[in-house]
């Protein structure tokens, strides 16, 4: 994911509800103080239920999250680039403001 397309889902999804922060030293979107998307490494992360990432990866659209090797991080999924991410981000939100 290129910074100006970052850019946009953050002026997108930003509000009073849902803010800028860091996390594994890169930024993310929170609702609260729970993130619920960061920019890894020029790729975009996601935390999802557990069946739609399993459903994501299934599909091809996501690879799990793994920021070291062998160390999975369960719940976050890496999102593929032919994924639309704007809907996605949004289920992300929505599933970590529920939470």
């Amino acid at each position: 994911m290129t910074e100006d397309a970052w850019e946009d889902l953050v002026d997108r999804f930003t509000d009073g509800e849902v803010t800028r922060g860091h996390m594994f030293g890169c930024q993310g979107l929170r609702t609260g103080r729970r993130f619920f998307t960061i920019r890894w490494e020029g790729q975009l992360v996601l935390k999802l239920p557990p069946t739609r990432l399993a459903r994501l990866v299934e599909d091809g659209a996501g690879t799990p999250f793994e920021p070291m090797e062998g160390r999975r991080m369960n719940g976050w999924v890496v999102l593929g680039p032919s994924a639309d991410p704007a809907p996605l981000v949004e289920e992300a939100r929505a599933y970590v403001a529920a939470q």
